[in-house]
């Protein structure tokens, strides 16, 4: 009897997880919080685009906290001579001693490999800086 009061709760447990991957929506569950009109909610609330052009980018930022998840994102690099510019993403919590992830890919010119440059925070400490040459 145990085991099917356990592999109730398991299917229970499995369909809330479903209906709160399916009812994820954009437009409730984050803000963006700059860019000036270049970051952009589309297709009902399904995809996030943020841009970057001439003058500046695009952040967001979400409205909930969580403890992990899966991310999946499409990033499109500056083409030709980028120097001076870069393409980040990262994650972060909030706070003095906050945890941080970063991705940065380094602008270059023509030719040039792309410098994808990492750093990991914990607790408000850094200083775990790796360079990768794409």
């Amino acid at each position: 009897m145990e085991m099917g009061k356990s592999l109730l709760f398991l299917l229970l447990l499995i369909s809330l997880s479903l209906d709160v991957i399916v009812s994820a929506n954009f437009y409730n569950d984050v803000d963006i919080t700059w860019g000036d009109g270049r970051g952009k909610i589309l297709e009902n609330g399904q995809q996030l685009q943020l841009t970057l052009d001439h003058t500046s980018g695009s952040g967001f930022q979400s409205k909930n906290e969580y403890l992990f998840a899966k991310i999946d994102m499409q990033i499109k690099l500056v083409p030709g001579n980028s120097a001076g510019t870069v393409t980040a993403y990262y994650l972060s919590s909030q706070g003095p001693k906050h945890d941080e992830i970063d991705y940065e890919f380094l602008g270059n010119l023509s030719g040039d490999p792309y410098i994808m440059h990492t750093n990991v925070f914990a607790q408000g400490l850094g200083n775990r800086e790796q360079q990768f040459y794409l």
